[in-house]
């Protein structure tokens, strides 16, 4: 059991999620979600790498509210957020990253 929770923080670290967020994701995802995040890696990886070179500051935030959108093909993960202007985008996410869920 000890191995496991190591491997799930080093794979959050990976993320780029500090302590603070770790706390949060243990206590928001239950083990079957850490499985399917874990299972899908490189799909989160690519995701999350994509909303970060985009210049989304809050990417963690979004990534603890909505991870079941880091699990979208990432072609089609990055499709979503193409049809929108970037900057406007990249604003109304960092004031408030709930509009991702009407993406």
């Amino acid at each position: 059991m000890m191995n496991e929770n190591k491997k799930e923080v080093l794979f959050i670290k990976d993320l780029g999620l500090d302590d603070e967020h770790i706390k949060e994701v243990k206590a928001i995802f239950d083990s079957e979600a850490l499985n399917i995040i874990n299972e899908n890696i490189e799909t989160v990886y690519t995701n999350i790498s994509f909303l970060k070179n985009l210049g989304v500051s809050n990417y963690q935030d979004a990534f603890l509210r909505f991870y079941n959108m880091f699990l979208i093909e990432p072609s089609s993960f990055e499709e979503i957020f193409q049809k929108y202007d970037k900057e406007d985008l990249i604003a109304k996410l960092e004031k408030n990253v709930a509009i991702m869920e009407h993406l």
